[in-house]
């Protein structure tokens, strides 16, 4: 049995180099909007594409994919038109798209978390240095 909280976690210290508001403002989104309209909120303020680059990988190990995705596919990397396409395809069952909201919602968790931490990291040592 895979632990798919552990693959949230990794990509969640992953997503930690975003960001903090970008993360905060794409968890409310797909809590709000949902998820196909955070992926595209993402495309649009994420000057980096780091945040979709790292929940893309999420996406793409084999235990999510092979749940999500038909065929042995894999989610595009690069190509957002294809990306849509291939999260279309998951949106059309209710079961798959549940499942997709939530560990998304759950890796983004993750991530603002890691991201806070690094944050205070940073401001205790600026404040040692002086």
């Amino acid at each position: 049995m895979t632990n798919l909280d552990y693959i949230c976690a990794k990509t969640g210290q992953d997503l930690a180099k975003v960001e903090e508001n970008t993360i905060r403002k794409a968890l409310g989104v797909i809590r709000e909007d949902g998820v196909y309209a955070m992926f595209l909120w993402l495309e649009n303020k994420d000057e980096n594409k780091t945040a979709r680059e790292e929940l893309t990988k999420l996406l793409n190990h084999n235990e999510i994919k092979n749940y999500l995705l038909t065929n042995n596919k894999s989610f595009s990397q690069g190509d957002f038109n294809s990306f849509i396409k291939d999260l279309t395809e998951v949106t059309q069952d209710i079961d798959k798209l549940f499942f997709l909201k939530k560990i998304l919602e759950r890796t983004l968790t993750y991530g603002l978390y890691h991201s806070k931490l690094n944050q205070n990291k940073k401001d205790s040592q600026n404040v040692e240095q002086v």
